[in-house]
Order: structure tokens, then C-alpha cells, then sequence
């Protein structure tokens, strides 16, 4: 299964592995957004790590799903938007670990999640621009400064993970992945404890006060994106 989950301890973990790039396409992400609801309305759960297997974290969307038939590409934008949306949104908090290439739209992951710790070798990127893709401002918002924001959206130029945790956008950065996994759980561990109804409205809370809407702001770049592609 290209997105296997598991539970233990009041723990649940999400693992990614589809090579050779964890790139997913519109039912994949469609089958995050239904695990991540799931689990959002599980009482035995209170925090949910998401991970990848292989060289990277994810590389985003599967492009040879709408290059082969462009007619899918409103499916995939609608199902990608559920799945972040449901993370950002999700009851519990999320906790991404960040390995190798976090791209275009698998940087969406980490983005709506609340914690993000990475690798040494990890490093995060939309480039879209070279794609006449033009989302991804609104979750980057998140995690870097503007001016960051708009270099990486108008370059499409990725950071490194030092330079994304000097920014504040990663909590930890760790030597390898072992490290970093047995460093995510230890925090998950930390958070499991916790009363599940307090996580659920501190998360409610959080988010209430955020300074954007990203899940509306998301919805708005979509729909340039496909402006643009109508040319």
C-alpha cells in the first residue's frame, strides 16, 4: 500500500511509500484525506505522525496522471486541497518527519501540519513556476518569512533544512533518518500524554487565530493555476 497507517500507544503513523519519488496522484491523495478524517474522530488517538519510506519524503503530485489526461487535473487539485485541508484542520495535531525532497505539492504535507522536524539532508521546494503552477503561497506563509516566500514561488528554487529551520519553519534538524524518526516519536510520545480533549481545542484554538486562511487562499491559487493553463 502506497499509504499505510498504524496505531500504538495513542500514536498513529502515517507512512508514505510509493517509489521512486512518493509522488501521489489523486486517489492517493484522496486516501489521505480519508485516513487523516478518520483518525481526526478516533478517541483512541491523540497525535498522528506522518513519514515517508525511501529517498525522499514526497515529490508531490503524480505528474504522469494529468499529463496523460489533462481532464483529471480539477480531480487532482480538489482531492490535494481535502487531504492538506484535513491535516491543517485535523482535530489532533500532526506531526511531519522530513527526509531528502520535500517538493511542490508533497511540501503541502509538513506545511499544514503543526510541527515539522527534518533531516540534515532534507530540503523544501514549490517549483511550480517552471510548470505553470503558480500554488503554494499560502501554506510557505506557514513556515518562512514573506520575502522567502516569494523567492521560492518565483524561482522555484528550494531551501535546505538548515536554512528552513533558521527561518523557524522546522522545530529540529537531525544526522540521519534514523535520528529524526526516533526523534518525531519522542515528541508524538510527549503529545500522546496529553488530555484528548484539551489537544482538541488547543488545535481549535490555534488555528482560530491564525493570520491567514490558507485552505481559502489555497483554493484561490488553484483557480489561477488553471486560468493559466486555459491560455
Amino acid at each position: 500500500m502506497p499509504i499505510q497507517c498504524t496505531k500504538e500507544d495513542k500514536i498513529a503513523k502515517i507512512n508514505i511509500d510509493h517509489p521512486p519519488v512518493n509522488a501521489l496522484d489523486s486517489n492517493k491523495w484522496l486516501n489521505l484525506f480519508n485516513i487523516i478524517n478518520e483518525l481526526s474522530e478516533d478517541i483512541s488517538v491523540n497525535v498522528i505522525v506522518i513519514t515517508a519510506s525511501g529517498k525522499g519524503f514526497c515529490a508531490g503530485a503524480d505528474k504522469s496522471e494529468t499529463r496523460d489526461d489533462t481532464k483529471s487535473v480539477p480531480k487532482l487539485m480538489d482531492n490535494l486541497w481535502k487531504a492538506v485541508r484535513s491535516i491543517h484542520l485535523c482535530n489532533i495535531p500532526v506531526i511531519t518527519a522530513c527526509h531528502g525532497h520535500v517538493l511542490g505539492a508533497g511540501a503541502f504535507i509538513p506545511a499544514s501540519s503543526d510541527f515539522i522536524l527534518a533531516s540534515k539532508e532534507a530540503y523544501f521546494g514549490f517549483p511550480g513556476i517552471n510548470f505553470k503552477v503558480i500554488v503554494g503561497g499560502a501554506h510557505l506563509t506557514r513556515l518562512f518569512p514573506l520575502s522567502i516566500v516569494r523567492k521560492m514561488t518565483l524561482t522555484g528554487e528550494p531551501i535546505s533544512a538548515d536554512e528552513a529551520f533558521s527561518y523557524g519553519g522546522i522545530i529540529s534538524i537531525h544526522k540521519s533518518k534514523s535520528d529524526l524518526d526516533k526523534a518525531t516519536f519522542e515528541l508524538a510520545k510527549k503529545i500522546a500524554e496529553k488530555d484528548r480533549h484539551s489537544l482538541v481545542l488547543a488545535k481549535k484554538s490555534l488555528n482560530a487565530v491564525e493570520s491567514i486562511d490558507i485552505d481559502s487562499a489555497f483554493k484561490v491559487e488553484q483557480q489561477l493555476t488553471m486560468n493559466i493553463n486555459k491560455d
